[in-house]
């Protein structure tokens, strides 16, 4: 890959996060980080991109696409890629012989949102099982960003000569880590401006998740603008593309071996 690609990826996690912890009846007080996500982050945020003029790859949750569908279409108008994160941010092993069916149904309803069927997949809590990679290949999808065992796209060799592009991600460029170890906004600007600038001379993908929430997200007033800052410093140095998953992917696949 020549130059420097910035992938940024954004984790709409609405209700679907609380969910885990709590039931519909109780989706109030400290369970409503996740519309805060929806009501300001997402415009702020959304605002932000489009003075940039950068597009995201957008990884939802079914469960949230259909509570949020204008939302998830206007992201789409924008230019932005939506991609899966699944039905409801179960763990794929926990699904077992269920996991195809739940794969496809989540497909299924995003692209009942969208009009297009999501060609990129995102693990929740990063996990996987045996067999997931292979039944992605089989349901349609062109790239996973799930992995952090490389510092670029690579390609995977499956089953009936399908292949699957891995985006690979860094543990350090999750803003949800930093913001839940109580890290000011000031501190993780720092944390990722240090880790740009090394993948940045190394000529590496640099993958950065953005979370919409409250709590653990970038889009509070403080945040987004030292994220905006700090887009702006990545955008201004020489070689730097901001590419979407899908756009990773293409390239991965028509570019790479297994």
């Amino acid at each position: 890959m020549s130059g420097c690609a910035v992938f940024l990826s954004i984790h709409f996690d609405a209700e679907a996060f609380d969910l885990k912890s709590t039931t519909e009846d109780r989706l109030y007080g400290r369970f409503s980080y996740g519309r805060y996500g929806i009501r300001a982050g997402l415009p702020r945020l959304a605002a932000m991109l489009e003075r940039r003029g950068i597009a995201a790859s957008v990884f939802v949750v079914a469960s949230d696409a259909k509570r949020h569908p204008d939302a998830i279409r206007a992201l789409r108008d924008a230019g932005h890629e939506i991609a899966s994160r699944g039905e409801d941010l179960t763990h794929l092993p926990q699904l077992k012989e269920r996991e195809r069916e739940s794969l496809a149904r989540a497909r299924d309803d995003i692209a009942a949102v969208t009009g297009t069927a999501p060609r990129g997949f995102r693990a929740p809590a990063g996990e996987l099982s045996p067999h997931s990679l292979q039944l992605l290949a089989e349901l349609g999808f062109t790239y996973d960003s799930t992995f952090q065992d490389d510092d670029n796209p690579y390609v995977f060799s499956l089953q009936g000569n399908r292949k699957l592009a891995e985006i690979p991600t860094v543990h350090a460029l999750d803003d949800s880590l930093a913001f839940s170890a109580r890290h000011t906004h000031a501190r993780v600007a720092k944390i990722w401006r240090e880790e740009f600038d090394a993948l940045h001379r190394e000529g590496c993908l640099v993958p950065l998740i953005v979370h919409l929430r409250g709590d653990l997200g970038f889009t509070r007033a403080a945040r987004i603008a030292a994220l905006e800052e700090l887009l702006a410093y990545m955008a201004s140095r020489p070689g730097v593309r901001f590419l979407t998953g899908a756009q990773l992917a293409a390239q991965a696949l028509a570019e790479g071996g297994p």
